[in-house]
């Protein structure tokens, strides 16, 4: 009696084939760049990016302190000048502005018009005030700041925060991991995977004092950025897609960049919304906020 091959392939399955060839991970055989030349051409890139104009396509999902989840998107657009400004305003038709991120090189701010109406503000000088672990925001605006992905490597390569490169051979991906002294310890303060052909970031997490993760981003679509005179083969590339998980709120944040170049500065002037001027309720974060 000849065997049905769909019963056949049944009794193979329940009984496994240790015979059976396995699909692996391809390993990619090691590089030979060194850390400075990784350094090196990360910075070539990202020092042709002093500051950035771009519109985007946004989602954002905000989570309250109660836990309640607060979904938004549409359009909007991201401002950005070295090494601390930073503008990411998310707007909705008919409604116009739903939510703002924002730093300078002194204060940042975070806020949220539909239904929470809340502006948090704080000063980065006043964060040794308060346990910078656990600030009391759904989305930090020095963490967003973090994974932009634009900004350069200390070339001091033993300067504190120090950055470590491992190399992965199964995503081949150049992996660096920053440490610094803590009072007691030394603790990994952040990991930037960066793409070993592109030396474009792909992922990024970042870490409270105790390893704990505060933020994780996946970045991917590698965009150029326009640069007015100069040959587009010439231009530097940045990521083009983000998507960012606060563990710590259950918040999430994604944008796609549309078009980016530089910003002359002459567009929108980055800084904190006015408190006064505001109908909004107001969480001052540090020192004289008692937060």
């Amino acid at each position: 009696m000849r065997s049905h091959p769909v019963i056949a392939l049944a009794c193979l399955l329940v009984s496994g084939c240790c015979n059976c060839p396995r699909p692996t991970q391809a390993i990619h055989p090691n590089p030979k760049e060194t850390l400075d030349d990784v350094v090196s051409a990360i910075n070539v890139n990202n020092q042709k990016i002093p500051t950035l104009w771009s519109s985007l396509y946004y989602k954002a999902d905000i989570h309250d302190d109660k836990g309640r989840s607060h979904t938004v998107f549409g359009e909007g657009v991201l401002l950005y000048r070295a090494p601390m400004g930073m503008r990411l305003v998310g707007q909705k038709e008919f409604v116009g502005t739903v939510f703002e991120i924002g730093s300078t090189e002194t204060e940042y701010w975070l806020e949220i018009k539909p239904e929470l109406n809340t502006l948090w503000v704080g000063r980065y000088a006043d964060l040794a005030h308060v346990d910078i672990d656990r600030l009391p925001i759904p989305i930090r605006p020095d963490l967003v700041l973090s994974v932009l992905g634009i900004s350069t490597i200390n070339t001091n390569l033993t300067a504190l925060p120090a950055p470590t490169m491992r190399y992965n051979n199964e995503q081949d991906v150049y992996m660096f991991v920053w440490i610094d002294k803590g009072p007691d310890r030394w603790v990994a303060q952040k990991e930037i995977w960066y793409d070993r052909q592109t030396k474009q970031p792909r992922r990024v997490l970042l870490y409270d004092s105790n390893g704990r993760n505060v933020l994780r981003a996946d970045l991917s679509m590698p965009t150029k950025v326009q640069l007015e005179g100069t040959p587009q083969n010439q231009w530097p590339t940045m990521p083009g897609d983000y998507k960012l998980f606060f563990p710590d709120s259950g918040s999430r944040l994604e944008f796609t960049l549309t078009e980016p170049k530089l910003n002359n500065g002459s567009e929108v002037r980055i800084q904190p919304p006015d408190m006064e001027g505001t109908d909004a309720k107001v969480i001052q974060i540090g020192a004289g906020g008692g937060v």
